[in-house]
Formats: C-alpha cells, sequence, structure tokens
C-alpha cells in the first residue's frame, strides 16, 4: 500500500507495480497453503483428543449411571461435551486464539511508523481485550444452563417416544407432548439469552474495531497534515490496524464456542477422573467354575444409603439353582445385580471362586454370566447378533446352541430371514414372550457359570416355561449356577434350593422341599406370640407371606 501510494504512483513505473503485484501473488499463495496446512493439523487434533477420549468417556457415561440412582438429563452429557470440544478444535476457534500473538507483531510495525498510531492500536486492543473478558463472563452461566436444559429436553422427547403406545391408549399422549414443548420453550428461553449475550459482545467488539479503524486514518490524516508521514501510511495503517485487531475479533466472535468448550472439558475431566477405564491386570484369574460365596452382603442402591439387602448370606455351588422368592419390594431383583456385579455391596463381600468381583478382568467375568432382566431390551441388529452379544468372533455353532438351550432354534428357522431377520431396539416386530426367549438364548450363550433369571418366565406360555425348566437343568447338568428370581410355582420344578426374601432379610434359605414344607407348616400353624424363629432361619415375617407362592 505504502510502496503504490509513495512510489508507483508518482513515477508511474509499470515494470515496479508488475514486480510488486508478482510478490503479492508469491505470498498470498503462500499464505493459502499455510491455511490450508493449518486447518489439516487441527482437525488432525481434534480428531486425534476424540479418539483418545471416546472409549474413556462412553465408559464413564455408561459407569455414571450405573452408579447414580437418579440421572438428571437423558445421561447424554459427556457425549455432547465430547462433541463440542471436537467442533471447537476443528473450527475456527483455536485459529483465532492462536494468531493472537500476531496482534503484538503488527502493533510493532504500526509503532515503527509512528508512536501515536501503535499507541492507538494498542489502547484499541486493550479495550476489546475487555469486551473480550466480559463476554467470557456473561456466558459461563449461560452455556452451563443451556447444556443442563439441553439434557433435560432430551430425556423428556425420549420418554414421549418410549411410551408412545400406553400413552396413546390411556389419552397421555397430549400431557406428554406438553411436558416436552414445555423442555422447548424453556430451552428456547435459555438458548435466547445467551444468543443475546453473544451477539451483544459480538457485535460490540465488530463495532469498536471498525470505529478504531476510523481512529487510525483520523491520526494517519493528521500525521500527513503535521508533515510526519506521508499519504500512503494513512492506508497502510488502517489495514495494519485491521489485520492486527482481527484475531482479536475472531475471538470475540467465537468466544461462546470456546466457553462451551472448556465447560464441557472442565465436566469431562472430572468425570473420566472418576469413573476410570481399570488398567489392564498383570495376572488374569481363568473363568470361574466354582463356588459363589455371599458373607453378610448390605446393598443400597446407587446413590443412596437406604439398604435394600441386609446381612445376606448364602453360598451356591456348581450345579445349584436357586429360587428367590417373597413380596414385591423386598429386594429381589437388587441381591441379583449385586451377585452380577452390577451393584457393589457396601458391607460384606461376594466371592466367585474365592475372588471377589473387582479381582476379575471384566471382559471374562462378563462372559461367564448370563443375565435375563426384567424387561428384555434387543439392540437394532440381526437376531443371530442378539443372541451372540454381537460378538465378532462368534462361531454360528455357538448361537446355535444358545438357542436350541433356550428351546428357540426351531422358531427363528420359521421366521423369514431365519438368523439373519433384524429386531430393532425395541423388538416391536416379536412377541412379549419372544423377546424374553430371545433374552434367555442371549443369557445362555457360551455356558455361562452364572446365570441370572429375573422373572425370565413373566411372558411364557406353557411351551416357553417347559423351554425355560429345560435350559435351568442344562445349566446345571454341566456344573453352572442358576439364580431364579420368580411368583410363579410353576418355576419352581428344577430349582434345588429357595430363598425367601423379607423386607432385605433373608427369612429362610435352604433345600426346596425343605424350605416349602417348612412354609406349609407356617401356613398351617402359625407361630406362638413371642416364640423364636426355627433353627436355620432368619428373624422376620412369616415367611409363608412370599408373594405369589402358595404354601
Amino acid at each position: 500500500m505504502m510502496l503504490v501510494y509513495d512510489s508507483v504512483l508518482p513515477s508511474r513505473s509499470i515494470p515496479t507495480l508488475a514486480g510488486l503485484f508478482a510478490m503479492l501473488v508469491v505470498i498470498y499463495l503462500f499464505q493459502t497453503m499455510f491455511e490450508v496446512i493449518r486447518s489439516e493439523v487441527m482437525l488432525g487434533i481434534a480428531n486425534g483428543v476424540r479418539n483418545d477420549l471416546g472409549h474413556a468417556v462412553h465408559y464413564a457415561t455408561v459407569r455414571r449411571v450405573l452408579r447414580s440412582s437418579r440421572e438428571e438429563g437423558d445421561g447424554m452429557q459427556p457425549v455432547r461435551d465430547l462433541d463440542q470440544v471436537h467442533a471447537f478444535l476443528a473450527g475456527p476457534g483455536p485459529v483465532a486464539l492462536i494468531d493472537l500473538p500476531w496482534v503484538l507483531v503488527f502493533l510493532v510495525v504500526l509503532a515503527a511508523l509512528h508512536w501515536t498510531l501503535g499507541l492507538t492500536a494498542l489502547a484499541g486492543a486493550v479495550i476489546l481485550a475487555a469486551i473480550a473478558l466480559l463476554s467470557t463472563r456473561g456466558t459461563q452461566a449461560g452455556t452451563r444452563e443451556l447444556s443442563r436444559v439441553t439434557g433435560l429436553r432430551s430425556a423428556a422427547i425420549i420418554t414421549q417416544i418410549r411410551t408412545a403406545e400406553p400413552a396413546l391408549a390411556m389419552a397421555m399422549q397430549e400431557r406428554l407432548i406438553g411436558r416436552s414443548l414445555a423442555w422447548d420453550d424453556e430451552f428456547i428461553r435459555v438458548q435466547s439469552i445467551l444468543s443475546r449475550t453473544v451477539s451483544r459482545f459480538g457485535g460490540a467488539g465488530r463495532a469498536f474495531r471498525i470505529f478504531l479503524q476510523s481512529m487510525i486514518l483520523t491520526v494517519g490524516a493528521l500525521l500527513v497534515i503535521d508533515g510526519k508521514a506521508s499519504g500512503g501510511v494513512i492506508l497502510a495503517s488502517s489495514v495494519l490496524s485491521g489485520r492486527a485487531l482481527a484475531p482479536v475479533d475472531q475471538a470475540i466472535a467465537n468466544w461462546r464456542g470456546l466457553t462451551a468448550a472448556r465447560t464441557g472439558w472442565a465436566r469431562l475431566m472430572d468425570l473420566v477422573a472418576v469413573h476410570r477405564i481399570p488398567p489392564p491386570r498383570n495376572v488374569a484369574l481363568p473363568a470361574p467354575s466354582g463356588e459363589i460365596q455371599v458373607s453378610d452382603v448390605w446393598i443400597a442402591p446407587a446413590g443412596t444409603q437406604n439398604f435394600v439387602i441386609g446381612g445376606a448370606s448364602f453360598t451356591l455351588r456348581p450345579g445349584d439353582a436357586l429360587a428367590v422368592i417373597g413380596p414385591s419390594a423386598s429386594g429381589k431383583t437388587t441381591l441379583a445385580k449385586a451377585l452380577l456385579g452390577i451393584l457393589a455391596p457396601a458391607r460384606g463381600e461376594i466371592r466367585i471362586d474365592g475372588a471377589t468381583h473387582d479381582q476379575w478382568d471384566s471382559a471374562v467375568l462378563g462372559a461367564s454370566f448370563g443375565y435375563v432382566p426384567q424387561t428384555v431390551e434387543l439392540i437394532d441388529g440381526t437376531i443371530s447378533e442378539n443372541i451372540a452379544r454381537f460378538d465378532p468372533d462368534a462361531t454360528s455353532e455357538a448361537i446355535i446352541a444358545a438357542a436350541t438351550a433356550a428351546g428357540l432354534h426351531g422358531l427363528i428357522l420359521s421366521m423369514p430371514d431365519g438368523y439373519q431377520a433384524r429386531v430393532s431396539s425395541g423388538g416391536v416386530e416379536l412377541s412379549a414372550g419372544q423377546r424374553q426367549r430371545l433374552g434367555l438364548a442371549r443369557a445362555l450363550y457360551g455356558d455361562p457359570h452364572l446365570v441370572v433369571l429375573d422373572e425370565a418366565n413373566s411372558n411364557l406360555d406353557a411351551a416357553g416355561d417347559a423351554a425355560l425348566a429345560a435350559a435351568i437343568e442344562g445349566v446345571k447338568a454341566r456344573k453352572g449356577i442358576v439364580v431364579m428370581i420368580t411368583h410363579r410355582p410353576a418355576a419352581l420344578g428344577p430349582v434345588t434350593q429357595i430363598a425367601i426374601l423379607q423386607a432385605g432379610r433373608l427369612a429362610d434359605i435352604g433345600e426346596r422341599d425343605a424350605v416349602l414344607a417348612r412354609m406349609q407348616q407356617a401356613e398351617q400353624k402359625p407361630p406362638l406370640k413371642g416364640s423364636s424363629p426355627a433353627p436355620g432361619h432368619a428373624a422376620g415375617p412369616a415367611p409363608a407371606a412370599a408373594e405369589g407362592i402358595p404354601a
């Protein structure tokens, strides 16, 4: 700019102008290549950060849900935080921050033209930095609130979708839509407040930067009038000041993304620090095959101090099948989850082959467990994938063996596409009984040592009950262990032991026939007031009160 106005125009030298233009072409080509390379580098960094943190974040997200009694929102906030960090690193925000040191270079060049130009630009940079600081403070709280409301809004929508059928049948649909719309309104309100804050500070920064360039032009004109600078300095100083303050302006424009990424990064670091992936073990225990010892176990649901199981003690040996019965809310499901390691005892210990759950490699222990929860959740994929627990190394023989053990092989063959038939995550293609039997096949896959069945026969017909009984006999025959929670007397045939839970306490446990005899005796002849419990019984309400089990 200075050379064109101070040299080329007065001399009317075309070769000089052509030489300057050629130099600029080379410089701009270099700048273009540099911007492309820098963008690729930042994208590589963003992808690298995501790859390094992805497994840890997803692991911590799941573990947090397991360790918390109530998760606010939809539980996806850590994943959204990781997305926010990735988007910021791959976007223009880091580039603006990287360019900030160049502000000093341009200020020095301006000061070399004249100290008043440098001082004016420096004052402007300080004011823009103050605007950026105010923007940070003004958006931090709004960014946190927006993240919270986003999670709650997403949770309301997920609930609305999951309960679509019963909601339609019971005239709840409009009410659930109203709840979602209420969170929509709150989301818009919070987002609007945050957007106003960002736009106001951003607008103030852009307006002041334009004003500052006019100030630079004014100072340059005064210098020319006083004979302290040439005419080219006026335009050159305007361009330099624009380049000097552009990174600050860009930083302000990207400040919302920076604030969100920084807040999300802090949450991620706290979450990953609390729920770390266990390091690999130097000594890996073999797959369990022995007895399970439960010693004075006290269990409280995650995030609470209210004990649901108190002082439970018993031993299960290979070939045992234990039926756990009792009234609703007596702690049966909680005990089952503790045996599987889903819930950790607050007191006491559970040992398998003499080792507690945390001494095992989770992959080895999980492969040795089979679990049919009260509600069987299928995963979008084929029937064979669901049975094989999505094991990429699963063999056809193991899949068919599990389906056969659950009495499901013939039913699968009768379906279109057989084992390759696809099911959705809701499993709407199957009946409730078929989903339960498919869950049983998944639990039996790989011949697990411990199979836990939580109301696994609640939706089964007579054929399903027979298949379940045969599956239990098969586990017993190969010296596995079965723990079955049930309210149906017909399911007690294949069990070897019965445990009665009353208000979280073991009211009775022992051989099946002996426990059933004591239940019948207690029903026919109630214990005298003030009498002591029979030997081998834990103190508590009468065992005959076991829900759904006739004496």
